[in-house]
């Protein structure tokens, strides 16, 4: 209970400011001739004036208000490296023990989750601020390893002005983490063009010794780099095909680091061709020829180079050489000096001539061997014995010709692994509604590869292969201009054969063998596409370097699909035989891992502006600071302890008035000041 003084005056205030003042004024002019009277006289007014503003004696019932602490706990990844967890945890609950016993106080904790974007202070911080009464804020705690990523420059302005910021930094601050950062990584390149990657390599306290980094490229290992930690340095990356590209640089982990997921350093990076160079040699004019022409012209990608072979060697002709106005074949030029400039060779009804010679065919198969691209469009020539099987040529063909050819009519066919390739699987179903008939195809036995389409007796008419770093198409019929001329209502000519040209060149959304990941809500989703039936598993890799096996279910022919926990932020490597794929919860490179030492420096600004305290308490034991209670405007802070600032704000649950005095008691004085003065004044 608690009592005070108030006032409930009689008139308005200014008028009995007017009516004292006049008093005053009076007392003193009557009062001049003998001063001793003055002072009587004035005391008189004065206690009439106090009368009037009618003193009050007031009781208070008060009910005291807690003043309140905020706790700000990190639940991020960095917290859960080592023993972080379990020390903020702790100090948590002895901080929070601590400010339980102290009287008058209350504890309001927020947490930092997980996000993308690193450790954000900044929401739970102003949102703990915002749901608290300003005038009873008594400290802000933070217990955290010190790595956040958002605290802005002016980060003073955050806090409530006189509430101090204590942070309490968990971890041990003499860990080892090497850690790889990109300078620069650029995002686009140009197919078998080489692009730099400007990376450095982190280890606080061993800058100048040597670390490994391996590069890979889509799964497979590249090249190794001997850097200088704490140097940087520029890695040479070849953009191996067009579209994704999947770059890691791996820094060889050393014992005792905290982590080995920061050791990566992961880039989606598009490969971009800036053309596509097609040489087309038709053998022979014939009414597919033109179509082939305007197939590739119509792709805008492509740059075409044709020659078409119209007067063989050795053909008599009505007219002398020198008269002749046709174009000299560039052998030599185009399949000795530059052969290794282009993307894809089709050779449409070519037959063995005196124009290539078995040197020029063995470049062509080494060109293939060597990553080139090769489509022979067969027609009759390939049965003959002029057929450029009979050359060196047939070490990267696919099919041997059977020396037969089958006429009538018959409409193309996709076999299931046609129903499965990229190339023709999205026509399937289609076959005997929409396609047109053929009237010609190449008997010929298959080697190796994977046959697409055959006709309706079993025969192959489109048969893929790959060979060595390259790959070789075969079309065994003549016909399929027919598709494109609209014969019997035509065919898919356009799109299949687009799609088998950049098959041959590479384009990796055509790829048989196919394996993607993607990581929502903590599960990874994987679909394997292959034209295999044999049942399919894959081996994941999780961020911290563990391995796991996963059986894949078979939901329609050629297509496994698979569905585990991915609970950990990071990148992880999905791997189905021979192909691999990238997956990232959350950030490819996460910010988080970007640097795991804990530290004081990043949140000493808010502290030092706030007047708070900052420690670090380690992973073992705990070491808090010693708490004391502190008034408003005093020193929150000092050598070993953090303060608390009490308000003592409280609340009023009743309160009485009752009069300071009886007004004939102020009236009587008033009288008695009076007389005082008479008397004073008949001396």
């Amino acid at each position: 209970m608690d009592s005070a003084l108030a006032f409930d005056p009689l008139l308005a205030p200014w008028v009995i400011a007017v009516l004292v003042a006049l008093g005053l004024v009076a007392a003193a002019l009557t009062g001049t001739a003998k001063l001793r009277s003055f002072i009587p006289r004035a005391l008189a007014v004065l206690i009439i004036g106090a009368a009037l503003m009618n003193p009050q004696s007031v009781t208070e019932e008060r009910e005291a208000l807690p003043d309140v602490a905020l706790i700000i706990v990190d639940k991020t990844e960095s917290a859960n490296i080592g023993q972080r967890a379990e020390a903020i945890t702790e100090a948590a609950n002895q901080l929070s023990t601590n400010l339980a016993a102290r009287d008058g106080m209350e504890i309001v904790t927020v947490s930092i989750d997980p996000s993308d974007q690193g450790t954000q202070i900044v929401p739970p911080l102003l949102e703990g601020l915002a749901n608290l009464p300003r005038d009873r804020i008594a400290g802000v705690f933070v217990i955290s390893d010190g790595q956040v990523h958002d605290l802005p420059d002016n980060s003073q302005k955050l806090m409530t002005d006189g509430v101090p910021f204590h942070a309490l930094i968990a971890g041990d601050a003499s860990a080892r983490d090497r850690r790889m950062s990109a300078i620069n990584a650029p995002r686009f390149g140009l197919v078998d063009e080489t692009v730099d990657f400007e990376i450095r390599v982190d280890d606080p306290g061993f800058d100048g010794e040597q670390a490994l980094i391996q590069v890979r490229l889509n799964g497979r290992e590249q090249a190794t780099f001997n850097v200088t930690i704490g140097e940087k340095v520029t890695i040479p990356v070849t953009v191996e095909r067009r579209g994704s590209n999947t770059v890691e640089l791996i820094a060889q982990g050393v014992e005792g680091e905290l982590t080995y997921v920061n050791n990566i350093f992961v880039q989606d990076m598009s490969g971009i061709r800036d053309r596509l160079r097609v040489l087309l040699i038709t053998g022979e004019p014939h009414s597919g020829g033109r179509a082939w022409r305007n197939l590739l012209k119509s792709d805008p990608s492509v740059d075409l180079i044709q020659f078409s072979i119209l007067r063989p060697p050795g053909k008599p002709f009505g007219a002398n050489q020198d008269e002749l106005s046709l174009i000299q074949f560039p052998v030599r030029q185009l399949f000795e000096d530059n052969v290794e400039e282009f993307d894809l060779i089709i050779l449409d009804q070519y037959r063995r001539r005196q124009i290539l010679s078995p040197y020029y065919f063995q470049n062509i198969a080494r060109y293939v061997a060597g990553g080139g691209a090769l489509l022979v469009a067969a027609g009759p020539p390939f049965a003959e014995p002029s057929s450029v099987y009979r050359s060196p040529l047939a070490a990267v063909l696919p099919v041997q010709p059977k020396g037969t050819i089958s006429e009538g009519a018959f409409r193309p066919e996709l076999t299931d692994k046609g129903e499965r390739h990229p190339i023709t699987s999205g026509f399937a179903g289609r076959e005997a509604e929409n396609w047109g008939q053929w009237y010609r195809a190449i008997d010929a036995d298959v080697l190796s590869g994977d046959v697409l389409m055959r006709t309706q007796t079993d025969a192959p008419l489109l048969v893929l292969d790959e060979i060595g770093k390259g790959r070789a198409a075969m079309l065994l019929s003549d016909q399929a201009w027919l598709w494109a001329r609209g014969v019997d209502g035509g065919g898919p000519y356009n799109e299949m054969f687009r799609r088998l040209a950049h098959w041959l060149m590479g384009e990796p959304d055509l790829e048989a063998e196919r394996l993607s990941a993607t990581i929502t809500n903590g599960r990874m989703d994987i679909i394997r596409n292959t034209l295999s039936d044999e049942p399919q598993n894959a081996r994941i890799i999780g961020p911290d370097g563990t391995a796991q096996m996963t059986e894949l279910t078979r939901t329609s022919p050629g297509v496994y699909v698979g569905d585990i926990a991915a609970p950990e932020d990071g990148t992880y490597r999905v791997q189905s035989g021979t192909i691999q794929a990238i997956a990232a919860a959350g950030a490819l490179n996460p910010t988080e891992f970007s640097d795991l030492i804990p530290t004081q420096e990043k949140l000493a600004p808010l502290v030092t502006a706030t007047g708070g305290h900052s420690r670090l308490i380690g992973e073992g034991d705990i070491a808090l600071p010693e708490l004391r209670d502190v008034k408003p405007g005093a020193k929150l802070s000092g050598d070993g302890w953090a303060g608390l600032v009490r308000h003592a704000r409280y609340d009023v649950t009743a309160s009485t008035r009752k009069p300071f005095a009886p007004v004939l008691f102020f009236f009587a004085l008033a009288a008695l000041m009076m007389a005082w003065a008479w008397r004073a004044e008949g001396r």
